[in-house]
């Protein structure tokens, strides 16, 4: 089992240590004891701060309804609603219980214990300034404002140091208290734990000395042996042949099935404890101009406000992004950005894990600068969660292309995805097979995808890695409904970038699961392994054998029209060749018209120049194993573009 990433320090902190060792627990315990409930002569204070922000018990009644049915706290449904801010409830707070209010100092330092713990929780929080003062942030729950009165009535010293702040301003402290560690943490990821799990070394020496033995008798076969070349393309066309046999299986079994993004009812979504937090990860970098709309989609995800964060995580060096993304989350209290450091391997695994500790949410989504989830989403991942066994670790979410009729490669592209989304993976995930997971889109249980080590920093294709390794692990990966819609790359460079990062990705991927095929067997069971095989092995062999196939018709041709040596053994090829491209064609075609939705058909028109498309697949798959042996962690970023749907 791979060792999980440390629990983060706010849930695992030391007790915190001032001259009231019960402060912190009125301010972090889920329950207070009896003997804390202290009664006040007069009007309550919190009375008083319904009195001061001017709510009346009509709408309290309504924000403590609301909290109940979210699982959340009164103050959260305060803010949530925009009645006030999180900074003017601290200040109301503040002058109710007779103390003074401020955010933390970025130049404190955060006090530690004894054993080298932070002293710091969700609500509280100590610092020690440059001048050597002490100070005591909390941000108290508006429900213990009486027991908080009553300890500073009986400990007047406190009031001195004691502060009322905003979480979120204790959160940003943690962070950047523990920004060092987890960048270092992201940087090494898998490679720190368990090496032999990451990407980090492209290849082992025991795959080494296999390769060059590989090399060796293939040389030695072709000078010796006059058949060698027959044998080869028998072997690339029975690969080729076993991949277009898994689409008709997947075709045979898949129904008509366009997506679907249905809004569940609210109250479907009750239950007992509330509603769990959910967090949003949304890796950025160079990418301003999509912060605005970007934000506005995060802004109609169908989610208790209360119960939502959002992490936009950019790079410390794109300030355009951060201060683009900063002004389109002005007023959303549950939105914010992570700025990760400038290391090295500059890829979206490292800035994830960068960010994965500092994510509340019993479950997790991620999303990409260009998407626009269903609204509904979250809520059909948390039933299906909800619905389904402890080892259901991810849901993946189809992805849809908005600008699909925009042109040749956007088109191509929106069938691929159709095809991958609403058949191959609903179908690899309905008989419990281990399935690629689409870099976006993927909703997780938190605790489980820490305990599977988060995201490989080195893999160019994380999120193929990470379905691989949780069906190792014992886990399991559903798929929803509910949409996510992209806009696909509408240039060449742009889309040769991309699919060289991809193939590269996945034959780091399939280095690494195959390091110890006996281990890999043992956990996955001989029929994932195979279909791991036929997955991955397939994907890889069908982006290189197209050129191959195309070549060797294209020699057969010219032969047969007198521009070469023909033979019975070339036209035999040449005609098993033709069939494999043909039955690969139609394969594709019929899972692309059993999934494509009324609207989508016209993209149909294209399947005539299907062939092409593959072919600059193939071109994608030779510099990917160009990369894979000069660069193999580069990673080639994708612009993103807004959009409208077409």
């Amino acid at each position: 089992m791979i060792a999980s990433m440390p629990e983060r320090a706010q849930e695992a902190g030391a007790p915190f240590y001032d001259p009231s060792p019960t402060l912190h627990k009125i301010a972090d315990s889920p329950a207070l004891d009896a003997s804390a409930e202290i009664e006040v002569a007069g009007a309550t204070r919190l009375q008083e701060v319904f009195e001061r922000l001017g709510v009346d018990r009509e709408t309290e009644h309504r924000l403590r309804q609301q909290a109940i049915w979210a699982g959340s706290t009164l103050e959260d449904e305060i803010v949530a609603a925009g009645l006030v801010s999180d900074v003017e409830l601290a200040r109301v707070i503040a002058a109710v219980l007779g103390v003074e209010t401020a955010p933390v100092d970025p130049a404190a330092t955060v006090i530690r214990d004894g054993r080298g713990a932070m002293q710091l929780g969700q609500r509280h929080l100590r610092t020690c300034d440059a001048a050597l003062r002490t100070r005591i942030f909390i941000s108290p729950p508006l429900d213990r404002l009486e027991v908080i009165a009553a300890h500073l009535a009986s400990n007047p010293a406190l009031r001195e140091p004691m502060r009322i702040t905003t979480v979120a301003d204790i959160r940003r402290a943690h962070a950047s208290a523990t920004s060092e560690e987890r960048s270092n943490r992201a940087r090494l990821s898998l490679a720190t734990d368990f090496n032999r799990w990451s990407a980090r070394d492209v290849i082992s020496p025991l795959q080494s000395a296999f390769a060059v033995v590989a090399v060796v008798a293939l040389a030695m076969a072709w000078w010796h042996f006059d058949g060698f070349w027959l044998v080869m393309h028998a072997g690339c066309t029975s690969l080729a042949f076993v991949f277009t046999a898994f689409r008709l299986a997947v075709l045979w079994d898949t129904p008509v099935s366009p997506p679907s993004g249905e809004a569940l009812r609210r109250d479907g979504l009750a239950s007992p404890e509330g509603l769990p937090i959910y967090s949003v990860l949304i890796a950025l970098h160079r990418e301003s101009a999509m912060a605005e709309p970007l934000a506005r989609a995060m802004a109609a995800l169908d989610w208790p406000r209360s119960r939502l964060e959002v992490f936009f995580v950019c790079e410390a060096n794109d300030p355009d992004t951060i201060a683009a993304v900063e002004r389109a989350i002005v007023g959303e209290t549950n939105f914010s950005v992570i700025a990760t450091p400038r290391t090295a391997p500059t890829t979206k695994p490292k800035a994830l894990n960068y960010a994965l500790p500092l994510a509340r949410g019993e479950f997790l989504v991620l999303y990409d600068a260009e998407d626009r989830p269903d609204p509904s989403q979250l809520r059909e991942a948390y039933e299906a969660f909800r619905a389904g066994p402890p080892t259901l670790a991810c849901l993946q979410a189809p992805l849809t292309i908005r600008n699909a009729s925009a042109g040749w490669f956007q088109a191509l592209f929106a069938m691929e995805y159709a095809v991958l989304f609403r058949a191959i993976l609903p179908w690899l995930a309905k008989r419990a097979l281990p399935l690629p997971l689409g870099g976006t889109s993927n909703h997780f249980r938190r605790a489980t995808l820490v305990e599977a080590g988060g995201w490989d920093s080195h893999n160019v294709a994380e999120d193929a890695d990470l379905g691989i390794r949780l069906a190792r692990l014992g886990f399991h990966v559903g798929t929803i409904r509910a949409p996510t819609s992209e806009s696909a790359v509408a240039d060449w460079p742009d889309w040769r970038n991309q699919r060289t990062r991809w193939i590269k990705g996945w034959l780091q991927t399939w280095l690494v699961h195959m390091r110890d095929p006996r281990l890999t067997i043992r956990q996955l069971g001989w029929r994932s392994f195979l279909m791991f095989q036929v997955i991955f092995g397939g994907m890889i062999a069908a982006s290189l054998m197209h050129v191959v196939f195309a070549m060797h018709l294209a020699a057969a041709g010219a032969a047969f029209f007198g521009w070469g040596s023909a033979s019975m053994t070339l036209g035999l090829l040449a005609s098993v060749d033709a069939l494999n491209i043909l039955l690969a064609y139609l394969a594709f075609s019929l899972l692309a018209d059993r999934v494509l939705a009324p609207q989508e058909r016209p993209l149909m028109r294209r399947l005539p120049t299907l062939w092409f498309y593959w072919l600059l697949v193939s071109y994608a798959g030779l510099r990917a194993i160009g990369q894979l042996v000069s660069k193999p962690h580069m990673w080639e970023k994708t612009p993103h573009r807004e959009v409208a749907p077409t």
